[in-house]
């Protein structure tokens, strides 16, 4: 959709980079002729969406930027797990039977548009880190922490130490459900139940700068 409004020399209106100039008594024409340009570009991006999608900006009708938005906050997730999931698919590409290494490196440059996409304008080079670590934490679980690993890739907000705080604590539910440990132990008998190898594990982890 942005690559069509491009071509009908709207999308700078619909990211709000175009703004709507200011009303004076010498260029109503040129806010006539911005009004009329948003007015297009919102109706293309109405037209352009399925039935049931419509029904998130049925009343923005009349602000594309915020068309725009919205339906970015809807559809594109900017969460961790929702990264994880891009990295996945990214690393997971391969050259296809009979395909050329052109078309392999135009999926390659997709794939990277498609995470590039998935990041919040502050995204930074220690975000970058610290989500390579918690990615590689969520991977490293066996198939039987499927149920553990689906929850933390729901979360809004995943960093190195809230994910080591998480193993942590499904460690200690994982003993109290095998009966390793009661229910009403202490704080301080649930740590010592913790295995020594998990203990030091978390201990060499990195800490954050």
């Amino acid at each position: 959709m942005a690559a069509y409004l491009r071509t009908r020399r709207l999308w700078l209106i619909v990211n709000g980079t175009s703004k709507k100039p200011s009303p004076k008594p010498d260029n109503s024409t040129a806010v006539e002729d911005w009004e009329e340009r948003a007015s297009q570009a919102a109706g293309l991006i109405f037209l352009y969406l399925e039935p049931s999608q419509r029904i998130h900006v049925q009343t923005l009708q009349d602000n594309p930027v915020l068309m725009w938005t919205t339906l970015a906050s809807v559809h594109v997730q900017k969460r961790p797990g929702t990264r994880f999931n891009a990295y996945d698919d990214f690393f997971s590409i391969r050259l296809g039977d009979g395909e050329s290494l052109q078309s392999l490196m135009n999926r390659i440059d997709e794939g990277m548009r498609s995470i590039q996409a998935l990041r919040p304008e502050t995204y930074a080079l220690k975000d970058l880190d610290n989500e390579l670590v918690c990615m590689a934490m969520v991977r490293s679980l066996p198939p039987e922490y499927s149920t553990f690993t689906s929850s933390l890739l729901l979360l809004d907000k995943l960093d190195r130490t809230s994910l080591q705080d998480a193993f942590r604590n499904e460690e200690i539910n994982r003993l109290r459900r095998a009966g390793e440990i009661g229910s009403s132990a202490s704080p301080s008998a649930l740590k010592a139940a913790v295995p020594a190898s998990a203990t030091a594990a978390a201990a060499k982890a990195p800490q954050r700068p």
